[in-house]
């Protein structure tokens, strides 16, 4: 006999869980966004795709953490990050998405130079979600080609965070990068130009 699923929250049902957690540790979040799977239906009107990148949508954002919607066409992905010190979940409520993680051998904020090497994988799936290694922190999420399909992810961030390291790895340089919203609250941000789906 398989396993009886968790019934499926809306965005709005899944955020006041979140707020009413008080304690935002792994310990509490992980078995929460597990327990709460989302309505995909419900993510809808923060959804916004682009042809040449994945976008960025902010769904809600307090002192405390905030939620985005990603969504990637075929083929895109990010670039290799950190989260500056901050936890990270990712839910995948359409599609899959795979999860490379890097070990960081050598790291010279003088010199902006590093190293790493790819270490584990996971594919994120709608009944499958992800806690991002606070022992590798840095990693990259792809939407391959070969899932052929796209694909929507909600990431929640221990606190809100406005910038980030990427990381060459073929390089072995690393950089600064302010991050940037596509949308925020279901509107697109000025010079935008992404569509709803």
């Amino acid at each position: 006999m398989s396993e009886k699923s968790s019934p499926r929250v809306g965005i709005e049902e899944f955020l006041k869980g979140l707020q009413a957690l008080g304690d935002f540790g792994s310990e509490f979040v992980f078995p929460y966004i597990k327990d709460h799977p989302l309505e995909a239906e419900s993510l809808s009107p923060f959804l916004f795709f682009s042809p040449t990148s994945y976008t960025r949508n902010l769904v809600f954002r307090n002192e405390l953490f905030e939620v985005l919607a990603l969504c990637w066409e075929v083929g895109q992905v990010s670039r290799v990050h950190n989260h500056r010190g901050q936890q990270c979940w990712m839910a995948v409520t359409m599609g899959r998405l795979k999860n490379q993680n890097y070990r960081v051998l050598d790291h010279n904020p003088e010199k902006l130079t590093c190293r790493m090497e790819p270490t584990r994988t996971f594919v994120i799936t709608p009944t499958a979600p992800l806690e991002v290694d606070p022992q590798e922190p840095v990693h990259q999420v792809l939407n391959l080609t070969e899932y052929g399909e796209r694909a929507v992810s909600l990431h929640v961030y221990s606190q809100p965070i406005p910038s980030c390291e990427v990381y060459l790895p073929n390089r072995g340089t690393y950089s600064d990068v302010d991050l940037h919203f596509t949308s925020e609250y279901g509107r697109l941000c000025d010079m935008e130009t992404a569509v709803r789906p």
